[in-house]
């Protein structure tokens, strides 16, 4: 046990210093595929499939500026990573009419918006925070968008789906937001499953084009009471969203 705790603080100690190394500087604009520039905050790869351009190592404050990190009518594959965002006023990080757009690692907190996809497409945003935003991380009108192995937290809405197709949220943590998911407007093909909802007033809300479960497992939803009869960790009765139903619920939360 002893070697267990000293591990664990360990963690926390290389993660607390990684996260203080950051480079402080201001929002990063990038509008096109030409901006894709070092004063930009580029620090590596050529902006090709394999070998996206690199965008790393910053803490923004964006000090009431719009945006933290705006990346705007590109096509280029590019990586977003290691960076911490807080203050901004419409999103901490937004990808718009954008496609090719991996966010890994990263942690926005204090914004208007942690996370923004509008009219994006192929993007991915993976083992990454968000807190204390009014809306987390909101997906509108974009396809073929990952959310996986995220945490978001102490937002008014945590993940928010509206008129996008092809998306999926899988393996993450949504906790102490007034709504928890909402998918909205006619969204199609959406996947969300082997998720922990838990401390939300609103665990989730739907009007359609959702798949609540993987067809063989759900999500966690805390303080749902059900029972597991045969002990495989599913509860024996599907859990309502609006018009949908996660079918397999699990019995206790996978992270």
């Amino acid at each position: 046990m002893r070697k267990m705790v000293l591990s664990l603080v360990f963690l926390v100690l290389v993660a607390s210093t990684a996260w203080a190394e950051l480079v402080r500087r201001g929002p990063i604009l990038i509008t096109s595929d030409e901006d894709f520039t070092s004063d930009n905050g580029v620090v590596g790869g050529w902006g090709i499939l394999g070998d996206p351009f690199v965008i790393s190592g910053v803490r923004i404050d964006a000090g009431g500026e719009d945006y933290g990190i705006l990346i705007s009518g590109t096509t280029r594959p590019v990586v977003i990573r290691d960076v911490e965002v807080l203050g901004a006023r419409r999103a901490g990080i937004k990808v718009q009419s954008a496609r090719n757009v991996a966010i890994e690692n990263v942690w926005v907190r204090g914004c208007a918006t942690g996370i923004s996809v509008f009219l994006g497409t192929a993007v991915s945003v993976s083992g990454s925070r968000v807190e204390e935003c009014p809306d987390g991380v909101r997906v509108m009108f974009s396809s073929q968008v990952g959310l996986t192995d995220l945490v978001v937290s102490r937002c008014r809405t945590g993940v928010w789906f509206v008129g996008t197709t092809g998306s999926h949220l899988t393996g993450s943590v949504v906790e102490g937001c007034d709504a928890g998911i909402l998918v909205e407007l006619h969204c199609e093909g959406i996947l969300v499953a082997r998720n922990t909802i838990r401390g939300c007033r609103i665990p989730a809300q739907s009007e359609g084009g959702a798949a609540w479960d993987d067809g063989a497992r759900g999500n966690h939803w805390e303080g749902f009471l059900a029972m597991d009869a045969d002990g495989d960790g599913i509860l024996d009765q599907p859990y309502r969203v609006g018009v949908e139903e996660d079918r397999f619920p699990l019995a206790s939360p996978e992270r």
